[in-house]
């Protein structure tokens, strides 16, 4: 009898809950023990080389599939097409996160009663509101080989965006240069191949460590504000997102769902968009039907600007905040940090605490004290791992809408096709 090998998804979550429960246990036994002492190190190396071998692979990965994505759109008019669809859903998206979070703020009221005399004022660094102006300009780079350097991802996927435009308006002069980029992104799609595999080992390092290290005993001063964030998430996800799936692209939600599952959890328990982008790409065109150069272009740019899982977080943080001190927020302040929050979030990096350093910045901003965001501070963690992976949920949902619009999305692909019907390894799509 022929044994069933282990879907890929199957070993991720395995190894997410292996994470959790051999966490839990080191934390039961005590951080000061010597056994957890030794372990703890070795969950997490585990996690770190995770996490190094995906940021190894994701500049060129992004590099070569957006400007691949962009020169083999038939037309510039095609560009500017699918590119004004997609940045319309980041804004309408974002816009409708951060207010889901106020109204789920002030639905649980998660800083009604909480006491915070006794916290460490200073547990978390403030930083500048960046204006306007800033977010804009620090989109373009000013020295590209520096930002391919330090994996500014806004940065690269302007200066991307620029060449593969180039390529698109030089035409056949280009192809040369247009297949070797082809070539290398298809490459950098192998080397993803063989990166994805070792995701298990590296979801259970990460959930090992960060239960070990922070302790169970985290999710009760701040249960109220863990609550309100995983409910208005998940809320967002069955409602808008369903809605958005439904009637705009007109397929199936639960089915987009369960070929989701793989980079959602990847972006769970990573806390990182960009740690998943390789296989939300993969999934996208592979499992539900995106067209290549349609994922190239918009799931890189959607796991940099587009941030509804951090917006809802800003909407509930801000009133979360409010509530301990008894600061009341008008309308008129609360439509300033919808506003506000839409334009940060867009230019959230799509890296781990970078949401709470943000806002700290909007409390700056609010003339709200910060001693209460100590008790954020300590399970970030928890509460960022459910706003990334709504993150990137959103990235999937927004490149298979504007793909349907505009009549690009292989149907029988999403119904009927994917890689997960056939084996766990991820295949490179047919050109």
């Amino acid at each position: 009898m022929k044994t069933k090998k282990l879907k890929l998804v199957h070993k991720i979550f395995i190894g997410l809950f292996l994470g959790i429960l051999v966490g839990a246990i080191l934390s039961k036994i005590g951080t000061d023990h010597i056994f957890v002492v030794k372990t703890i190190p070795w969950l997490d190396l585990l996690g770190q080389l995770f996490l190094r071998i995906i940021r190894m692979v994701l500049v060129p990965l992004v590099l070569f599939s957006i400007i691949s994505g962009i020169s083999n759109l038939t037309e510039i008019k095609k560009l500017r097409s699918i590119g004004i669809k997609t940045l319309v859903f980041f804004f309408l998206t974002g816009f409708g996160a951060i207010t889901m979070g106020i109204i789920m703020a002030q639905i649980i009221q998660p800083g009604a009663g909480v006491q915070i005399g006794q916290l460490e004022t200073g547990a978390v660094e403030m930083k500048e509101l960046p204006t306007i102006f800033e977010t804009i300009l620090d989109i373009f780079p000013e020295n590209i080989f520096e930002s391919l350097a330090q994996g500014e991802m806004l940065h690269i996927i302007s200066f991307s965006m620029f060449i593969g435009a180039a390529l698109l308006i030089m035409g056949e002069r280009a192809k040369p240069i247009v297949d070797l980029v082809d070539r290398c992104s298809e490459m950098m799609y192998k080397v993803t191949d063989i990166v994805v595999r070792f995701t298990p080992y590296g979801v259970f390092g990460l959930m090992g460590n960060a239960v070990a290290t922070f302790g169970v005993s985290i999710f009760g001063p701040v249960f109220k504000f863990i609550v309100a964030d995983y409910l208005a998430s998940i809320l967002y996800i069955a409602i808008v997102y369903s809605a958005i799936l439904f009637f705009i692209a007109k397929v199936n939600p639960l089915k987009f769902y369960k070929k989701s599952l793989q980079p959602w959890a990847i972006a769970f328990s990573t806390c990182s968009t960009a740690a998943a982008l390789p296989v939300t790409m993969k999934v996208g065109t592979d499992e539900l039907g995106m067209p290549k150069e349609n994922a190239s272009f918009i799931l890189p740019l959607g796991a940099t600007a587009n941030m509804n899982g951090t917006g809802i977080y800003f909407g509930i943080v801000v009133l979360f905040a409010a509530q301990l001190y008894g600061v009341s927020i008008t309308l008129g302040q609360q439509i300033m940090l919808v506003l506000t929050a839409t334009l940060l979030s867009i230019g959230c990096a799509a890296a781990p605490q970078t949401g709470l350093i943000i806002s700290i910045a909007l409390l700056t901003n609010l003339g709200i004290p910060l001693d209460g965001l100590a008790l954020i501070a300590g399970v970030y963690r928890i509460i960022d791992q459910i706003h990334t992976s709504t993150n990137a949920l959103g990235d999937l949902v927004i490149g298979v809408t504007v793909s349907a619009m505009e009549g690009d999305l292989d149907r029988e692909i999403f119904n009927h096709g994917g890689m997960f019907a056939n084996n766990e390894s991820l295949k490179v799509s047919k050109e």
